[in-house]
């Protein structure tokens, strides 16, 4: 299993945010605006939490579709949907084994929830983006990169891979694997994909007491393997 449990505290007992990130719909924008039928267009949003990308992708006229671990953060994404009169299909589950059938998607998104994973789950995520995505489909990614408040802050599972982080933005969200640009090409290579971009954001919170260093990726699945 994939999805750590922490998740459902998470959306039970704090406001979390309700709107997609700005890299998100410059990637959207790019890539998909310009289709004639966005109904035609699917897109899955891995990991989704209470669904503010989701909301974004069926706003904009896709056929949007989210996935989580968290009943609580699914039913939270299904109201607010449901309560502006938008559509868009919902599903508890594990992303290590999506229930979607082979080159169904046109895209995938990923904003931060495959970063909260051992590697040997992040492989098995990547295998099953490849397996759902069309060949030429897109996978959007972010991911939390070493030099994020939290790295060396907790119990080390793995090289790079920490939980019960103690202090920063981190705390309380289960494992985390930080990632830097040579790890994440590599196994996005080996997933059968080609990286296409990769930019790398950082800023401060709490008034400049933690950093959030993130990568952000778009890669491409060629040709089924």
């Amino acid at each position: 299993m994939s999805w750590d449990s922490a998740w459902e505290k998470v959306f039970q007992e704090q406001e979390w945010g309700k709107y997609p990130p700005e890299e998100l719909i410059r990637f959207i924008a790019r890539n998909f605006y310009g289709v004639k039928d966005r109904k035609s267009v699917r897109l899955l949003d891995a990991g989704c939490g209470i669904g503010a990308c989701t909301w974004y992708l069926a706003r904009e006229g896709f056929s949007a579709y989210g996935i989580d671990g968290s009943s609580t953060g699914i039913a939270i994404a299904k109201r607010r949907i449901d309560g502006e009169g938008m559509q868009a299909e919902f599903c508890i589950g594990d992303l290590v084994q999506l229930p979607y059938p082979d080159d169904y998607f046109d895209g995938v998104v990923d904003v931060v929830a495959i970063t909260h994973n051992t590697l040997p789950n992040v492989k098995a995520i990547l295998a099953e983006f490849y397996r759902v995505l069309h060949t030429h489909g897109k996978l959007f990614s972010m991911l939390f990169a070493i030099g994020t408040t939290g790295y060396g802050l907790g119990d080390e599972l793995e090289r790079n891979t920490f939980t019960n982080i103690r202090e920063g933005p981190l705390r309380g969200k289960g494992a985390t694997h930080f990632f830097d640009e040579k790890e994440v090409k590599s196994l996005l290579v080996h997933s059968g994909f080609e990286v296409i971009t990769m930019e790398r954001s950082s800023r401060t919170m709490n008034n400049q007491k933690y950093t959030i260093n993130l990568l952000d990726l778009i890669a491409e699945k060629k040709e089924d393997l």
